[in-house]
C-alpha cells in the first residue's frame, strides 16, 4: 500500500471478506451515510447487472468500492490524488469534489488489493461515464443515481428506474446525461468524459 493512505485504514480490520471490509472502513471513519449509500448501490448493481447480462458479483464490488474516497475531506482530495499520482485533467483542479470516483479507483486497488481492471474501471467513471464505456461501467453508474433517496420531486430518477426495469439501458443513461448537460449553466462542471459519453449515445440512439 502507498504510504500516504495509512492514514485512511488506522483502525480498520480488513479480512477476505469485502463486504465486512467496507463496514469496517465506514464505521473507522465514523460515516454511516456513506455506508448506507454503499450498500443500496451494491445490491441495485448486483440486481442490475441480473437484468443485462453483467456480472454480479463484480457488480457488486463495484458498488461496495465506488465511493471509498468519502473518508477524503474534499480539501485535500486533490492532493492525495497527485500523491498517488493520479492524472488529473485540468477541468477536474476547477471542482475538487469531481476527482473522488479517481480516488476511490485507487483505494479500491491499493487498500482492498482489487486489480480487476473491468472493476477498477467501473468504479473509476461511476459519476460521470465516459465514452466507450463497457458493460460494467454503465451497471455501476446508473446503479448509483437510481439508489439516490433525494428530498423533493425528482422525476426523473423515476424515469430513469422505469427505463432500467424495461431492459432500457442506454435510454435510462441518458435521461441522466440529459439532465446534466440542460443544468450545464448553473453547475460548477460538466465533466469532459459525461460530455463525450452523451454525445457517444446520442449518435447510437
Amino acid at each position: 500500500m502507498n504510504p500516504i493512505l495509512k492514514p485512511y485504514v488506522m483502525n480498520v480490520k480488513l479480512s477476505n471478506d469485502l463486504r465486512n471490509d467496507i463496514h469496517s472502513f465506514f464505521e473507522a471513519h465514523h460515516d454511516q451515510e456513506t455506508l448506507q449509500h454503499t450498500l443500496t448501490v451494491a445490491t441495485e448493481a448486483k440486481r442490475v447487472a441480473g437484468l443485462f447480462g453483467a456480472h454480479p458479483q463484480k457488480a457488486e464490488q463495484a458498488g461496495l468500492l465506488h465511493d471509498i474516497s468519502n473518508v477524503v475531506p474534499v480539501n485535500e482530495m486533490l492532493n492525495l490524488a497527485n500523491g498517488l499520482s493520479i492524472e488529473i485533467l485540468d477541468e477536474e483542479n476547477k471542482y475538487d469534489r469531481i476527482i473522488h470516483q479517481k480516488l476511490s479507483r485507487a483505494m479500491a486497488k491499493e487498500i482492498f488489493n482489487i486489480n480487476d481492471q473491468e472493476i477498477l474501471n467501473a468504479i473509476e467513471c461511476h459519476t460521470t461515464l465516459k465514452p466507450q464505456s463497457s458493460l460494467l461501467d454503465k451497471v455501476l453508474f446508473i446503479s448509483d443515481k437510481i439508489s439516490w433517496d433525494l428530498p423533493g420531486e425528482h422525476n426523473y430518477l423515476e424515469e430513469i428506474r422505469d427505463k432500467v426495469n424495461e431492459y432500457q439501458l442506454n435510454e435510462g443513461i441518458l435521461i441522466y446525461l440529459n439532465q446534466v448537460w440542460e443544468q450545464r449553466n448553473k453547475l460548477k462542471l460538466v465533466h469532459p468524459w459525461l460530455i463525450e459519453a452523451r454525445d457517444e449515445l446520442l449518435k447510437v440512439k
